[in-house]
């Protein structure tokens, strides 16, 4: 077929988001002729990898807007990626519409931004639209917001805030009404949106994939060991407030009390960065906590090889990319039982620790951690059998056979 792609999100050289865009403009190309509609921002990566020949020849891009903004201030910068979004969405629909006149698609997709709170106006083409996976139902419970710090209180309440109003908006229920298909990222948005969808199709479908490559590139070799030393912990990605590692760090307190030796990487930066310092020194555990500022390539996959427990509470996630890679690399996670990641973990093996209130989770959080510390001679053996469920779960295969049906019951509609 010939499919449009909105993927305002989308690098062939990217992470998080970009990465996500790039992966399922690849994965719909190994079966259709695709033509991308990308932001601006995504040119000199698109430029890259034309110049090193990564793009398929049946794969098609064009930029709308001019130009777009970043702050250097993280918090700023999340603000200006919805304005920017906003902007691309308001061309979106006359670039589509121009494009769609030249080459008669048969299908759009959009695929980036991957949340239900920024529905797309591509529904009004003459043709069937599939959106998704989109996740973003997961929610701090206002009791757990403590742990956060000012601005990140703030951020949680101005979410809840753009929560109702998106609900109650036309455009999105015009847009969750019209599509053909909706792949919800995981089971808390697809219980967010099936009131909305009635009987029109709702699919489960991850927005991570992992390629058989990837499997084999993060497997932790068999004579590397991690039974030496102290229990070997390990955080990764942007550290925002809703991350929860403050109360990781309240739970290593309780560890460290009961006299088990743990080496905790916190690896990447975030604006909670600062505010998880202050606590880690009034805590006392400056000599176990090891504030990292981020791991590249072959040195993050190796800083995983070299981890026990992966261990990032977490309480919004849509499909937690650090966590898969941790299993495939042989880490056995410690999580909260709450959004993405502790349907993951329920789902293919560690511990995910109920969240039922603030104080129960950082005591659940601590006797976790000790239970690795006192079976650590099992924990790869648990990790691989997970990884191994991980692997299939997740795999390319099972993306692209939800896709291929999905497609189908599309242009059935």
């Amino acid at each position: 077929m010939k499919i449009l792609v909105s993927a305002y999100a989308c690098n062939p050289y990217g992470g998080s988001e970009p990465g996500v865009g790039w992966a399922a403009v690849c994965r719909i190309a190994l079966h259709h002729d695709v033509w991308v509609l990308a932001d601006i921002h995504n040119r000199e990566g698109w430029e890259k990898g034309a110049r090193e020949s990564v793009i398929p020849p049946n794969v098609q891009v064009r930029f709308l807007r001019d130009h777009s903004a970043c702050s250097s201030n993280r918090f700023i910068a999340h603000i200006q990626s919805w304005l920017n979004y906003a902007n691309f969405n308001r061309k979106v629909l006359a670039a589509a519409v121009s494009w769609h006149r030249e080459i008669g698609f048969e299908l759009c997709h959009q695929v980036t931004i991957a949340a239900w709170r920024m529905p797309s106006p591509l529904w009004q083409l003459p043709i069937p639209f599939v959106w998704g996976p989109i996740g973003g139902a997961g929610y701090i419970p206002p009791a757990f917001r403590s742990m956060l710090s000012p601005a990140a209180r703030l951020f949680e309440k101005a979410r809840d805030i753009n929560s109702v109003i998106a609900s109650r908006s036309p455009a999105f229920r015009k847009c969750i009404k019209n599509t053909a298909v909706v792949f919800a990222a995981n089971e808390e948005t697809e219980i967010l949106l099936r009131p909305f969808r009635g009987d029109r199709p709702l699919v489960r479908l991850p927005i991570a994939s992992i390629a058989e490559e990837k499997v084999i590139r993060f497997r932790r070799p068999e004579s590397n060991q991690t039974t030496n030393g102290p229990l070997r912990l390990f955080a990764g990605g942007n550290m925002e407030g809703r991350k929860g590692v403050s109360l990781a760090l309240r739970a290593l307190a309780i560890v460290a009390r009961n006299q088990v030796p743990f080496h905790y990487t916190i690896a990447g930066g975030g604006p909670e960065i600062p505010a998880l310092r202050k606590l880690a020194e009034q805590l006392g555990l400056n000599e176990m906590v090891e504030f990292h500022p981020g791991f590249q390539g072959d040195d993050y996959i190796k800083a995983l090889q070299n981890t026990d427990v992966y261990f990032l509470p977490s309480f919004r996630e849509s499909t937690p990319v650090t966590l898969l890679e941790a299993y495939l690399a042989g880490c056995y996670p410690v999580v909260a039982d709450t959004s993405a990641q502790g349907e993951i973990v329920r789902l293919v093996g560690g511990h995910a620790v109920a969240v039922d209130n603030i104080n129960q989770l950082i005591e659940g959080l601590a006797e976790a951690v000790i239970w690795c510390a006192n079976h650590r001679s099992r924990l790869q053996n648990l990790a691989a059998d997970s990884a191994r469920h991980v692997a299939e779960h997740f795999s390319s295969a099972r993306y692209l056979k939800t896709l291929k049906k999905a497609y189908e019951t599309a242009n059935q509609s």
